[in-house]
Parts: C-alpha cells; sequence; structure tokens
C-alpha cells in the first residue's frame, strides 16, 4: 500500500498464462536442524531470493502476505473493499505467478472459502510455491466466543488446508493474544499436538511478544513463531494505561517493532516477522520502505524471514520489495 501512487497508470498484472504425532516428531530433530542452518538446495532457481530453512523446505525471506488478496487492510472499508475488488480469482492467480517469477518461493494466508476456491486454480496455473496455513477459527466457525471453541474451529480449518499440503499451519495471530487475555493460552498446545498429528509443522502467530516469551519458557513443540512488529490487539484499557488515551481506530506505536523484535532475536525457533511495513503506514517514499527491510533484517536471526501484503494495483510493489530484499540482503 504505497502513498505515492502513479496516476494515471495501471500496474494491473500481466502475467502467462498423514503421519502420526510420533512419526512427525521423530522427524523433528533433523527438521529443526534445518531449521537452523540446513544448506541451500541444487537447483536453486537463479533468480529466487536468499532462502532460509522451514522445515524439510526453504522459504524466501521474503514471504508474500495474504491479506490484501482477501481484503483485510488494516487501514479502512473503503480500502478493504478496493482490494476486494481488485483481487478476483484471476487476478489472486497472476499476482502469485507474478511472484514466483519474481523470484519469491513462498505466501501465506488463511484458508477461507475464497481461498479454499482459489487453491486448485493457482496449482493448475503452474505456481509451485510453497504456501503456509494461518488457521482462523472464523473459517470454519460463526463468531467463536469461548476459549473451547477457537480452539476447535482452528482445528477444523488446520484440518480442512492440510488436503492441499502446507508447508506449515500457524495458529491465528488475534486468536493468540485472545486466549493470552483470558488466561487461556495453555489451550494452542492442544493445536500444535492437533498440527502435527496432521503431519505439518506447528506455529503461533501473535501480536503481542509477552506470548512468545511465555511460550519459550514452556518447551512446546512450536516449530515456528509468526511475529507482528505492531502490537494492534491492545484492548482499550491497555491503550490508556500505556499511553493515557484510547486511540480511534486501529493504532501503531512506533515503539513496538523495537520490543518484538528483541523477543523474535531470542527465540529458538525460525521466525517470520509481520507488518514490517505498519500495513503501508511506513510506505511515504522507497526510502522509507527500504529503511523497514533494512531494519527488519537486522533485528531478526539470520534465519527468519518477512511477510509483506502487496497491493500492486498502482506501482508494482512486488518488483519493489523483492528489489529491497535483494539490495539489504547483498
Amino acid at each position: 500500500m504505497r502513498k505515492q501512487l502513479l496516476a494515471g497508470t495501471d500496474f494491473s498484472l500481466q502475467v502467462p498464462t498423514g503421519p502420526s504425532r510420533r512419526d512427525f516428531m521423530k522427524g523433528a530433530v533433523a527438521a529443526a536442524t534445518g531449521l537452523m542452518a540446513a544448506p541451500l538446495l541444487a537447483g536453486q532457481p537463479p533468480n529466487e531470493l536468499p532462502t532460509v530453512a522451514f522445515g524439510q523446505h526453504r522459504v524466501t525471506r521474503l514471504i508474500s502476505g495474504g491479506n490484501p488478496l482477501y481484503g483485510y487492510s488494516h487501514f479502512n472499508g473503503l480500502l478493504d473493499n478496493l482490494m476486494r475488488e481488485y483481487f478476483t480469482d484471476e487476478q489472486v492467480v497472476k499476482y502469485l505467478l507474478a511472484c514466483e517469477k519474481a523470484g519469491i518461493n513462498t505466501w501465506q494466508s488463511n484458508f477461507d472459502a475464497a481461498a479454499q476456491q482459489q487453491f486448485p486454480k493457482v496449482r493448475a496455473a503452474g505456481c509451485k510455491m510453497h504456501w503456509i496455513c494461518l488457521a482462523d477459527p472464523w473459517d470454519v466457525s460463526d463468531n467463536p466466543n469461548d476459549p473451547q471453541t477457537l480452539i476447535r474451529g482452528a482445528i477444523k480449518c488446520a484440518a480442512a488446508a492440510a488436503k492441499v499440503k502446507p508447508i506449515g499451519i500457524a495458529h491465528h495471530g488475534v486468536v493468540t493474544d485472545k486466549h493470552w487475555a483470558a488466561g487461556s493460552i495453555d489451550r494452542l498446545r492442544d493445536f500444535l499436538n492437533h498440527v502435527h498429528d496432521l503431519g505439518f509443522p506447528a506455529g503461533i502467530s501473535t501480536h503481542n511478544p509477552a506470548v512468545i516469551e511465555y511460550l519459550e519458557t514452556k518447551g512446546w513443540p512450536i516449530d515456528f513463531y509468526m511475529g507482528c512488529f505492531y502490537r494492534v490487539t491492545r484492548t482499550e484499557e491497555e491503550f490508556r494505561k500505556e499511553i493515557g488515551m484510547s486511540p480511534v481506530g486501529e493504532t501503531y506505536l512506533s515503539t513496538d517493532p523495537d520490543r518484538m523484535t528483541k523477543v523474535l532475536l531470542q527465540a529458538k525457533p525460525v521466525c517470520l516477522g509481520f507488518k514490517i511495513l505498519g500495513a503501508g503506514r511506513h510506505c511515504g517514499s522507497p526510502e522509507e520502505v527500504r529503511h523497514c527491510f533494512d531494519y527488519a533484517f537486522k533485528n531478526l536471526k539470520a534465519t527468519d524471514a518477512v511477510i509483506v501484503g502487496m497491493f500492486p494495483k498502482f506501482s508494482d510493489q512486488i518488483a519493489e520489495n523483492v528489489e529491497h530484499v535483494r539490495a539489504v540482503l547483498g
């Protein structure tokens, strides 16, 4: 979501047309070793961005985020609608093919009805990108409110996603933070166990660094974390306590990235940082975007990656972000 738009120019994409938990955990030692230090695979595409190990796979250090594909702008309803209007099924396919052509080999998203409908079309078009699933309980349940229903919904979503073979399944960050606030965070162990029973690496997404600090003391078999650079799930009470007021709308505090990256640097599993651009709030110029990528990679482990949502309607954000990553990583 770049603030500097090129008026009158259409940059719309033009692209040519289970094992048991015991079995899973048996390979976990090798997988965990791979998460930290696996060598580059032979036959890696020549234009592919630098990669890090993720279980038995390697993912590019720039991963495409799924929020824009389904109208989650984290800005306002107008931009949500614009994203949904732009990202038709055909456009989603073109977008992912363009990401792959540019050197990105992984995308991450939830698995709601739209994603389920698009997935076979993406594969039929020849896209071979890895996919990481964000297990959203709302995708399979109607407005879950209690901890038991939230876990059950996340597990149902993971089971549905397992059929199309993601390379990892993460517990949704907003729901993680709900459990944290409700004192039911230990229920996430059930989710991890079920994902491992399905035969996939299991992760936890969160916007709150305190969650990762707590989970790191538990010794659970967490294969990866997804950590938001901004704690967008603060309650009104928490805002009043921290800054003395309750803001209007989704609010981003400038001190949050330092707090989250400090925790991600110390976390043992591979970590995927997201919202590094503040959901478009740090896109005033190419220099500002470059600074955000530079900050992210300097403040994450060399074995970590970032997830960035892109909306290439007004400028070629795929090429722009790939160029930033290549420049920063060398």
